[in-house]
C-alpha cells in the first residue's frame, strides 16, 4: 500500500528570496485545475523573460506573429520592409506566420525559413469558430491536418498555434485545450505554444505610470479596443507566459490587434500605433513578452508596424530582443527548464510544473520524470539555484498501442501541491513527510500524522483505474482560510477530507467531506465535472458540479459543517430539478465540455455554442442564486 510525502519549501527559501509575497494557503490551487486558460492576472507569479532568455540585458521579448496565410507572394509583399528592418536589426528576420494552407514545396517558404522566419498553424479551413455546427470531429480534423501539414514543410517545426477569430469573437474553449491541442495528431505530431488570449493592461498595474495606462480623456487605454462586452477571451495584467493544462505552453497576446484597431477606430489609424508603442513600453517595464497579432488585410501598413520595431530599437535598444515562438520555446526549454520540455517526445507530460516555491512572486521549476528529478529556484540577483530531490510529478510511462491520446500512455502518480505554513510556501504531498529546507527536503514529523489516516488514493491509484486521471483525486485546499491546507481525497469510492488541528498537532478526518454525489474524479479516473468557485463572494470556495447525469451548487457554510446549503440541484432529463440548470461542465462521454468562470459567469463555448448569442451559453452568479 502507498504512503504519501509532505515535502515545503521552508525557512532557506525565505533567506533566499526575502519577504514572502503572499499569505494565501490557496495560490496553488491552480496546479489541480484540469483546464483553465485564465487563471493568471495581476497578482499571480511572474515569469520574467531574464528567466528564461538566456541573454544578458534583454528585458523583454517581441514575436511578431501574422495570421491567415494561404497565398505566399502576398505575404512576402507584405512582409519584406518588415523583415529587411529585422535584419539590420538582429541580423536575421524572426516572424512567425500562421498559417492555413500552402505547399510545403513552395520555395518561398525555405527562402523565409532560412531568413529566421517560422511557419506556425492556424487550422486548415479558418471557421470562425473553430468549434461550431455539432461538428467535434470537423474541428479536430481541420488543426490536426494543419499541424501535420506544418510539419511536412521541409526545415520547419511547428511549435505554436491561434486561433482563428481569437481577437472578434469567443472562439477559444477549454474544450480546445483539452480534447485538440493537448492531443497528437494520428500521425504523432504536437505543438507545445498557445497563442490567443488576449492581456489586457489596466491603470489597476501599479508597477506602470498612468501615462501608459489610461488615454487623455481618462479612459482605459486598452480596454476600449475589446469588440463587445461579453468577449471574455482576456485576462489582466499579465504580460508572460504561462501553462495550461499542464502540456501547453500560452503566449498571451497584446491588446490591441491590428483588427481590434480597426473595428474601433478605422483602419491604419495612427493612434493605434500610438497605443501599441504604450503596450510595449509596458511590456518591457514588466520584463514581460509582447505578441502581435497583425494581418496583411489592410488593417494595419507594413511601415506602421516598422515604426514598431524602430520604437522598440530606439528606445529599448538591447533591452528587447525578437524572436520567432520557435525560437522562444527552445530558449525556455533550454534556460528555464533545463531542457525538459512540459510535453516528452511522444506529446505526454513530462513532469515539470511552473510553481512559485518560496512564495516571492515570482515561478520557479520542478522537474520530476525518469531522467531528471530537479527544483530550480528563482533569484532575480542571483539567477537559478538547482538541488535535487527524490519528488515525481509523473509514473512509469505506460504504452498502450490502441490509441495515441497522451493522457492514456502516461503513467498515474498521486502527489498534490499546497501550503500548510502562514509564510505560504508550497508543500508537495506524495510517498512520506518531509520539508524543502536549506536546499535539501527535510523531514517534518509534526505533519506524520496523515500517513495512517489517508486511505483512499492509494486504493484507488494501485486498481489500476488512474491512468487519465492522475494524481488529481488528491488535493489540497484551504478550505476555511486559516492559512493552513486541508487534504482532500475525493474519487467514485472515497470522499475524506482533513484538518490539521496545531494545538493537538494531528491530522483529523472532518465529519464531512464533498457535498453528496459530487466528486474530483469518477470512477475511471476522468474529470467528474467539479469546480471549486466562490459564488456567493464571501471569501470562501463553494462546489459547483455538473457532467451529463446530474448538477448542483453547494455553497460552504462552516470548517465545522462544510458546504451545506444546497442551492441547485437536478437531473438531466428527470424534470423537477431546482431552476437554473447548470450547464455541463462534463460531457457523458467524459470528455471537457468547455466550460469556465469569468467575469463573476460561468461560460461555455463548445460545437453546440456557436448560435448562442456571442457564441457562448452563459449563467452569471446571481442567476445561480435566483437573483434578478
Amino acid at each position: 500500500m502507498r504512503t504519501f510525502l509532505l515535502t515545503a519549501s521552508w525557512l532557506s527559501l525565505a533567506l533566499l528570496s526575502g519577504a514572502a509575497f503572499s499569505a494565501d494557503a490557496n495560490r496553488l490551487t491552480y496546479l489541480d485545475e484540469f483546464c483553465d486558460p485564465y487563471y493568471v492576472g495581476r497578482d499571480f507569479p511572474k515569469l520574467t523573460t531574464p528567466q528564461w532568455i538566456g541573454e544578458e540585458g534583454v528585458q523583454a521579448v517581441v514575436v511578431l506573429a501574422i495570421d491567415d496565410m494561404r497565398d505566399t507572394a502576398k505575404y512576402e509583399t507584405y512582409l519584406r520592409p518588415i523583415l529587411q528592418r529585422l535584419k539590420q536589426i538582429e541580423g536575421q528576420a524572426p516572424v512567425s506566420i500562421m498559417t492555413c494552407r500552402v505547399d510545403p514545396a513552395d520555395p518561398q517558404l525555405k527562402a523565409w525559413i532560412d531568413e529566421g522566419l517560422s511557419i506556425e498553424v492556424h487550422t486548415v479551413d479558418h471557421p470562425c469558430p473553430l468549434l461550431q455546427g455539432g461538428d467535434f470531429a470537423k474541428a479536430r480534423s481541420t488543426y490536426d491536418r494543419c499541424v501535420d501539414l506544418m510539419n511536412d514543410i521541409p526545415g520547419n517545426t511547428p511549435v505554436a498555434f491561434r486561433m482563428p477569430c481569437c481577437d472578434s469573437l469567443n472562439t477559444p474553449s477549454p474544450r480546445f485545450w483539452t480534447e485538440i491541442l493537448n492531443k497528437t495528431t494520428e500521425r504523432g505530431n504536437y505543438l507545445q505554444i498557445d497563442t490567443s488570449v488576449f492581456n489586457i493592461t489596466t491603470s489597476n498595474d501599479t508597477d506602470l505610470p498612468r501615462s501608459l495606462t489610461v488615454d487623455e480623456d481618462g479612459r482605459e487605454r486598452f480596454r476600449k479596443y475589446l469588440p463587445f462586452p461579453s468577449f471574455v477571451n482576456t485576462i489582466e495584467d499579465y504580460p508572460y507566459p504561462y501553462v495550461i493544462g499542464r502540456l501547453c505552453w500560452e503566449f498571451p497576446c497584446a491588446v490591441p490587434s491590428d483588427w481590434e484597431a480597426q473595428d474601433l477606430q478605422q483602419p491604419n489609424n495612427p493612434k493605434t500605433v500610438e497605443d501599441l508603442k504604450a503596450a510595449l513600453d509596458a511590456v518591457v517595464l514588466k520584463q514581460g513578452t509582447f505578441n502581435l497579432v497583425f494581418h496583411p488585410h489592410g488593417w494595419i501598413r507594413n511601415d506602421q508596424v516598422v515604426e514598431l520595431i524602430d520604437h522598440a530599437f530606439a528606445k529599448h535598444g538591447h533591452k528587447v530582443k525578437f524572436l520567432t515562438f520557435g525560437q522562444a520555446l527552445e530558449r525556455m526549454n533550454k534556460n528555464l527548464l533545463a531542457d525538459e520540455p512540459l510535453r516528452d517526445s511522444l506529446g505526454r507530460d513530462n513532469g515539470v510544473r511552473l510553481i512559485d516555491l518560496n512564495n516571492d512572486g515570482y515561478l520557479d521549476v520542478q522537474i520530476g520524470n525518469r531522467r531528471k528529478s530537479l527544483t530550480r529556484i528563482w533569484n532575480p540577483n542571483a539567477g537559478w539555484q538547482e538541488t535535487e530531490h527524490r519528488l515525481r510529478m509523473v509514473g512509469p510511462q505506460v504504452e498502450l498501442a490502441d490509441s495515441t491520446d497522451a493522457d492514456k500512455r502516461v503513467g498515474a502518480h498521486n502527489f498534490a501541491y499546497g501550503v500548510l505554513r502562514p509564510q505560504g510556501f508550497a508543500v508537495h504531498l506524495e510517498h512520506e513527510l518531509s520539508m524543502f529546507a536549506l536546499g535539501n527536503w527535510q523531514p517534518v514529523p509534526e505533519f506524520s500524522g496523515l500517513l495512517a489516516q489517508v486511505t483512499g488514493v492509494a486504493n484507488h491509484a494501485d486498481g489500476g483505474n488512474m491512468i487519465k486521471g492522475g494524481n488529481r483525486s488528491l488535493r489540497m485546499r484551504d478550505v476555511d482560510h486559516d492559512g493552513i491546507c486541508e487534504i482532500l481525497v475525493s474519487n467514485s469510492s472515497t470522499n475524506q477530507l482533513f484538518h490539521w488541528h496545531p494545538d493537538q498537532q494531528r491530522w483529523k478526518l472532518l465529519p464531512f467531506g464533498l457535498p453528496p454525489e459530487t466528486m474530483v474524479i469518477d470512477h475511471s479516473g476522468n474529470d467528474a465535472g467539479l469546480r471549486f468557485v466562490d459564488i456567493n463572494e464571501d471569501g470562501f470556495d463553494d462546489v459547483v458540479f455538473s457532467n451529463g447525469e446530474r448538477y448542483s451548487l453547494h455553497l460552504f457554510e462552516s470548517i465545522e459543517k462544510g458546504w451545506t446549503t444546497k442551492v441547485i440541484q437536478g437531473r438531466r432529463g428527470a424534470g423537477g430539478g431546482t431552476s437554473p440548470t447548470i450547464p455541463m461542465i462534463v460531457r457523458p462521454d467524459g470528455t471537457n465540455n468547455g466550460a469556465w468562470f469569468h467575469s463573476r459567469t460561468m461560460w461555455v463555448q463548445n460545437e453546440d455554442t456557436s448560435r448562442l448569442p456571442d457564441g457562448v451559453d452563459r449563467l452569471s452568479f446571481d442567476q445561480m442564486l435566483g437573483k434578478r
